[in-house]
């Protein structure tokens, strides 16, 4: 449920467009009396324990452009998760006010940049949906849609083409419900004959998605998943660097943020579970450290339940280096490891916190327990020395949100 005075409130705090918040209270007084919104704004909210962002949709009708759009968020996370739920077809007006939230929606939007008299806005429309879709059959192995499909099953073709491939039906159509930005969908004839698959296609036709039917040998040339699949799909990849060329963070975050640093997990259905458990305890993003599975291999993909695309994810090649800009820039940083004296209940945090957890065998590096500036155990029974990453992870992170919870 919406709280609009909740969203006005929140607006006017954090937003410096006066006159975007002086027409959507007109507008929502108008609701208040007559039930109806006059113009027809929808409205985009996000955050789990507090509000973090809103997104308002301004029916617009110049320049080419369906809304104005106005963005009001203060995490990555929410600025995510508000750029896919901008409606696939439509065109947006978009005025960012500060250069990473301009630098984030080309990760979910694509468009061109023109000059009106109230400025210069980015006008744009999600990815996959801003040509005229596609619908055929693909019958040979080398056609070049099925060529494209199989170069991104290589991480090379992946970072190459800034795409990854997502495979199986309830993963696929949670992506779509969930507004990632796909740029393809591959399915097989057997799928197109289910009632999912009918109510899934039509869907993504009526969103402007290019989809091509396929049988199953051309699928299994495709993907070395077995069984193949009956329904696959690309979508854009976004996996920017934590730390810029100078070495200052690259992230954006607010006062209660929290981050989980995952350092050089090597089992990717470890590294996908791990994903799923951050974006249920409601981090803010994910960085990923070091030389460990890929976050858009396909078994991470499965075991993250949707966390992938969804999450934002950041990488760093020395973890090092991450922790020194962090805590240089007032953040909590606090490593998990068996060894360490402190134990997790005892702890007092002090957001923003980074909460940093290391390979599954080997635990965190030489160097990362060094840089640390404080190290933390999980209390165990006798019999075991360890957790499995993932669980690590949702014991330490649920801790943390238990303290801070509003």
């Amino acid at each position: 449920m919406i709280h609009y005075d909740e969203i006005i409130a929140f607006l006017e705090k954090k937003n410096s467009d006066v006159d975007a918040i002086s027409r959507f209270k007109q507008a929502y007084y108008t609701f208040c009396k007559t039930g109806t919104w006059s113009p027809a704004y929808q409205v985009f909210v996000t955050g789990w324990q507090q509000l973090d962002g809103v997104m308002l949709l301004e029916p617009e009708d110049t320049y080419d452009s369906d809304y104005r759009v106005h963005l009001t968020t203060t995490t990555e996370r929410s600025l995510r998760e508000l750029l896919i739920a901008f409606p696939r077809r439509y065109t947006g007006l978009f005025h960012p006010n500060e250069k990473w939230v301009e630098n984030r929606i080309h990760d979910v939007l694509e468009g061109d940049v023109i000059q009106t008299d109230a400025g210069s806005f980015y006008r744009c429309i999600k990815r996959g949906s801003s040509r005229s879709a596609e619908q055929r059959t693909v019958s040979k192995r080398k056609d070049t849609i099925a060529s494209h499909i199989r170069k991104l099953t290589s991480l090379k073709g992946k970072l190459e083409h800034s795409q990854f491939i997502i495979e199986g039906h309830l993963i696929v159509e949670r992506a779509v419900a969930d507004g990632l930005p796909i740029e393809t969908l591959l399915y097989t004839t057997g799928f197109a004959a289910t009632s999912e698959g009918k109510a899934l296609l039509t869907r993504a036709v009526s969103e402007n998605l290019s989809s091509y039917q396929v049988n199953d040998g051309v699928m299994g040339s495709i993907t070395t998943t077995r069984p193949v699949p009956s329904i696959i799909a690309s979508v854009y990849l976004s996996y920017p660097n934590f730390l810029s060329a100078s070495g200052n963070l690259n992230f954006h975050f607010s006062p209660r943020c929290i981050l989980l640093i995952a350092e050089n997990i090597g089992n990717p259905d470890n590294l996908g579970m791990t994903l799923r458990t951050a974006d249920a305890a409601g981090v803010s993003a994910v960085l990923l450290s070091g030389g460990g599975a890929s976050p858009f291999h396909k078994n991470c993909i499965r075991a993250s339940r949707g966390a992938v695309g969804r999450l934002p994810l950041f990488y760093t090649p020395d973890t090092s280096d991450a922790i020194e800009a962090l805590r240089v820039s007032g953040w909590h940083v606090l490593g998990a490891t068996a060894s360490a004296k402190n134990q997790l209940h005892e702890m007092e945090f002090t957001l923003p916190t980074a909460i940093v957890v290391g390979n599954e065998n080997t635990g965190l590096s030489t160097d990362a327990r060094e840089c640390c500036p404080e190290l933390v155990r999980i209390p165990m029974a006798s019999g075991q020395s360890s957790l499995n990453v993932g669980v690590a992870a949702g014991v330490l992170l649920y801790e943390l949100t238990r303290q801070y919870r509003i």
